[in-house]
């Protein structure tokens, strides 16, 4: 395990302590990847979402790793712009908490559902050279049919993605595709950010824009796919 990649898992809370907190917290807990710690972040929180973290963690220990601070941006407001800057400001708290020994970051919304070996499938692309790379989220609509959900951060050449098929003209549906910039859960390198790559006043389109201008390529497995439940999803503008 010692000679293996070291890999922080940021996930941010918020008001979830009605949310299938205990359940999906657990989920984030259970990834095969033996080297991995968990760096979780509260803000502006108005529930007791703290606690409830702490009590899964102490129920967990010593067997996982997990980091977590509660922090108040001072942002009030939920229209798009503000709820981006807010949620901007809180993942630099994520990013200010990883380690010199971090090799890589794993960015993972905290009710996505995503597969127990996701860490191994994305150390697979950044070993053949395609870091950042990030999955394929869903949404489902019923118990049949689903639609590509992240459209708002998945955007190549000025244009976003769409819901449904074609998608966008960049799309591949059986490899790994180049975007501009991803969001949901997606992978780094952790060297990028101490070199001080963050998240800004447009959330993850800021970090992306950072690490492009870095000189960093992103991909899509869109085999990898991670799910937004239905139940905990809000629509939110994408304006």
């Amino acid at each position: 395990m010692t000679n293996l990649p070291r890999v922080a898992m940021l996930s941010m809370w918020r008001d979830d302590a009605q949310k299938n907190l205990r359940g999906r917290a657990l989920h984030l807990l259970t990834k095969s990847y033996p080297a991995v710690r968990w760096v979780w972040v509260v803000g502006d929180t108005h529930d007791d979402t703290y606690r409830q973290l702490v009590d899964v963690i102490n129920e967990v220990r010593p067997c996982r790793q997990v980091d977590l601070l509660q922090i108040d941006t001072g942002i009030i407001g939920d229209d798009p712009p503000t709820r981006r800057r807010r949620l901007g400001a809180t993942a630099n708290v994520w990013l200010d908490m990883i380690k010199d020994t971090d090799d890589y970051l794993l960015v993972h919304e905290s009710d996505i559902l995503s597969p127990m070996d996701l860490i191994e499938r994305f150390l697979h692309h950044a070993a053949a050279g395609r870091c950042p790379i990030a999955g394929w989220p869903i949404l489902p609509i019923s118990d049949t049919q689903a639609v590509f959900y992240d459209i708002w951060a998945y955007r190549k050449d000025g244009q976003m993605f769409t819901n449904g098929a074609p998608f966008h003209a960049c799309y591949k549906p059986d490899e790994p595709f180049e975007v501009d910039s991803v969001g949901t859960a997606w992978l780094l390198a952790a060297e990028d950010v101490r070199k001080g790559a963050r998240f800004g006043d447009d959330a993850c389109l800021t970090l992306c824009a950072e690490l492009r201008a870095m000189g960093r390529r992103f991909w899509v497995d869109p085999q990898l796919i991670v799910v937004q439940p239905r139940e905990l999803w809000i629509s939110h503008s994408t304006a």
